[in-house]
């Protein structure tokens, strides 16, 4: 099958791409009924020229006309790309269009272990107990990497899967290669990746604290395993472990027969007594517990819904974020907690500032030798990077439910650019700014200076990279239970965002004035595109802002075809003849 992409290059080389009538990709954008959408700047803005994109541009012609090389692209922010809706409508588009096969799926995360939301288009399930620290949250005693987040355990049964294809209608990914970033507190503890019953051990790169893993055959369902250098012991503390969960299983159980036993006495003390006996259940949960640790089960519910919210309850997301950002803190932080309020986001209050100290990092307390010796062994996992040789694009959201700006400095992620190494983004969207903005007091000059401290993280790693700022949407502020007033702030991030691109030589995608302006949340709403939340996006509006974007993106670069010198416009795309070729797995 051709791709659409290479019809579209191919018919610029009679018609300018301005001329086309016909939008980029095989979707039909109906957005008649939505009159409210301003689809007149639906594109992507260069306020100072796109000669910064010219290595991103060629990078897609390599591949768009000799089907060579790869393109990574990586889309960062809040609570939008955790669920990675829009972005991973974005994906869905990019590698569905392009010419060739995906070039893999990039950073993932088992986000189940640390009870949060798993982006949608993939699933995650985990074994074991595991610790948490997310760049949102006021105390933090990991060192956090480029996804924000990070999972700890020092359980013997800790184990995790990621499941790329479980939501797709057919396989997409064929992944080959692993880079698995974590550590373990003294060297004893080692990640395995199993493969078809195999155990595969990683080459330790002790430089970026990671391990590379390489696959016998393409695969999508990802495995891994912790295993203890100390064999026996693991055995012997899992055993110790599920033991006690029996007993205690057994206790409750004898609890509830006792407790059963009563209230049948009550009742027939009482005369009423029906003269029916009911044999005492073993409670749902105390089964569940027993099945999930005797028959060593896999979790039934999808991953997606595994953590404590689901991907798009935002309510529910909102009483997450509020407990991290006001867990117990200890005497390090408790100074930074006398001086900033909690705040309650469930009742929709705001941060009265935006303050890039409001983390503290608590250091680890000395351990005596003895004690070290006699603890279990801890690893901790910051990411994992998923890839294969194939050409074509990677495309990786990175987003924490209610992260900021500052939640992404050195001091909060240290390991970002040396993660990021291995990734080295040709493209970066940011789309971080909703959070940033939904203050009551709202500080401009501050958030473009936040901003550009972000910016330098990135060209340390690719000097060349191109940045797309994509404005905020529009919002909402709760001011009591039921009532909302308009969000003015969305403006002034507005105006912030094309100043950073004017300074940065980046390209905007004016997200707010496409949807309307000021007040259009409430009409997406009443379209049944938002929450009632008045800041979140349902599943409609998500997947319709990704294509709008995926447009306002493809439209750029068919600008830059159009303007390509005639020879080059001239060559054969090699894709071509690659596009009704099998690719490894054997899907077209």
């Amino acid at each position: 099958m051709i791709r659409l992409l290479l019809i579209v290059a191919f018919a610029v080389l009679s018609v300018s791409a301005k001329d086309l009538t016909i939008a980029p990709g095989s979707y039909s954008l109906d957005l008649t009924k939505y009159d409210f959408i301003d689809t007149t700047i639906n594109v992507i803005q260069f306020p100072k020229g796109n000669a910064a994109f010219t290595p991103f541009f060629n990078k897609m012609d390599s591949l768009v006309f000799e089907n060579k090389g790869q393109v990574r692209i990586m889309h960062v922010g809040g609570s939008h790309l955790q669920a990675d809706v829009i972005s991973g409508r974005i994906r869905e588009h990019m590698i569905k269009e392009y010419p060739g096969a995906s070039a893999g799926r990039g950073f993932i995360f088992p986000y189940s272990a640390a009870r949060t939301n798993t982006p949608s288009s993939y699933a995650s399930y985990y074994k074991g107990i595991w610790d948490k620290n997310k760049n949102v949250q006021r105390e933090i005693s990991k060192p956090l990497g480029l996804l924000g987040i990070a999972v700890s355990t020092s359980d013997p049964r800790a184990e995790i899967t990621l499941m790329l294809d479980k939501y797709n209608s057919a396989p997409i990914w064929g992944e080959t290669r692993f880079r698995l970033f974590g550590y373990s507190d003294n060297n004893d503890v080692v990640p395995v990746l199993r493969v078809d019953s195999t155990d595969i051990y990683g080459v330790h790169d002790t430089v970026s604290q990671s391990y590379v893993f390489t696959s016998p055959r393409p695969i999508d369902t990802i495995q891994i395993q912790f295993r203890w250098v100390d064999t026996l012991k693991q055995a012997s503390v899992a055993q110790f472990i599920n033991d006690s969960l029996l007993q205690d299983s057994i206790a409750r159980a004898a609890d509830s027969l006792k407790t059963d036993s009563l209230n049948k006495d009550s009742l027939k003390k009482n005369g009423n007594d029906t003269g029916k006996v009911e044999k005492a259940k073993i409670p749902a949960n105390v089964l569940n517990l027993q099945n999930a640790q005797l028959q060593n089960a896999q979790p039934a519910l999808d991953s997606m819904f595994q953590g404590e919210c689901d991907v798009l309850d935002t309510a529910c997301l909102a009483r997450e974020e509020a407990k991290s950002k006001d867990t117990t803190i200890n005497n390090r932080c408790a100074e930074l907690a006398a001086k900033k309020a909690n705040i309650n986001y469930e009742e929709g209050e705001q941060d009265p500032t935006n303050n890039p100290d409001d983390h503290c990092f608590t250091e680890p307390a000395a351990v005596p030798d003895s004690v070290k010796k006699n603890a279990r062994p801890r690893f901790t996992l910051t990411g994992i990077l998923s890839e294969n040789d194939a050409p074509g694009i990677i495309y990786t959201n990175v987003g924490i439910n209610g992260a900021k700006v500052h939640d992404y400095f050195e001091e909060v992620c240290p390991q970002f650019e040396k993660e990021m190494e291995y990734f080295k983004p040709d493209l970066v969207i940011f789309a971080i700014g909703i959070n940033d903005a939904n203050v009551q007091h709202f500080n401009d000059k501050q958030f473009r200076e936040d901003y550009d401290k972000l910016i330098e993280r990135f060209k340390k790693v690719n000097p060349n990279v191109a940045f797309i700022f994509e404005t905020n949407n529009d919002m909402f502020r709760k001011v009591k239970r039921k009532k909302f007033v308009q969000h003015g702030n969305g403006e002034v991030a507005r105006k912030s965002f094309f100043m950073l691109a004017d300074k940065h030589k980046a390209g905007v995608w004016d997200k707010f004035s496409i949807m309307g302006g000021l007040g259009s949340m409430a009409k997406w709403e009443k379209a049944s595109l938002a929450k009632k939340d008045k800041v979140h996006f349902n599943l409609t509006g998500y997947n319709l802002l990704g294509d709008l974007f995926y447009k306002a993106l493809i439209q750029a670069y068919q600008d830059h075809i159009a303007n390509l010198p005639a020879q080059k416009q001239e060559s054969k795309p090699a894709a071509q003849t690659t596009a009704n070729a099998k690719d490894e797995r054997g899907n077209k």
